[in-house]
């Protein structure tokens, strides 16, 4: 009987979809340009959206409709990367960037580059109506200390 039950159960299981993960990303995509023959887009992971002390962090991905090639001349179509946002002057810092050849990041990537902790990172001034001041202002709605205030770091691509 136990072992009827557990093969039922079993079977119950695998005809279940897949449960979201908090480790699987969602990604949102946050801003496009306009130009049709070169169309970048910026996605921020919904799921990595975290307070962490003065900053907002979250992962956050471009893709290019055309390959873009690296100072080697490896191609790529997306990257992946962690941002911290101060909010308050309108800051952004960026680390842990990872290039994937494909538009999604899937599987190995082509290159990457380590995370640098917080204390180490160059935060620069986002430009009025750029691509970046829409990063910013999307992921500065989050910051309420209601919002996730975990600080441990998801791991991307």
């Amino acid at each position: 009987m136990r072992r009827t039950l557990a093969c039922l159960a079993l079977s119950v299981q695998a005809l279940l979809p897949p449960l979201a993960s908090a480790d699987t990303p969602d990604w949102m995509l946050i801003s496009e340009t306009e130009d049709p023959d070169k169309i970048i887009s910026w996605y921020v992971d919904m799921n990595s959206i975290v307070r962490d002390d003065d900053y907002v962090r979250a992962f956050l991905r471009t893709t290019w409709s055309v390959p873009q090639y690296g100072p080697d001349s490896t191609a790529y179509q997306s990257s992946t990367y962690l941002n911290y946002f101060d909010c308050d002057s309108r800051k952004i810092a960026f680390t842990a960037n990872a290039y994937f050849r494909s538009p999604d990041p899937v599987g190995k990537p082509v290159h990457r580059e380590p995370e640098a902790p917080v204390t180490m990172l160059r935060f620069q001034s986002v430009i009025p109506g750029s691509a970046g001041e829409r990063r910013l202002d999307f992921v500065c709605r989050f910051r309420s200390t209601n919002f996730l205030t975990q600080a441990s770091t998801p791991t991307h691509g």
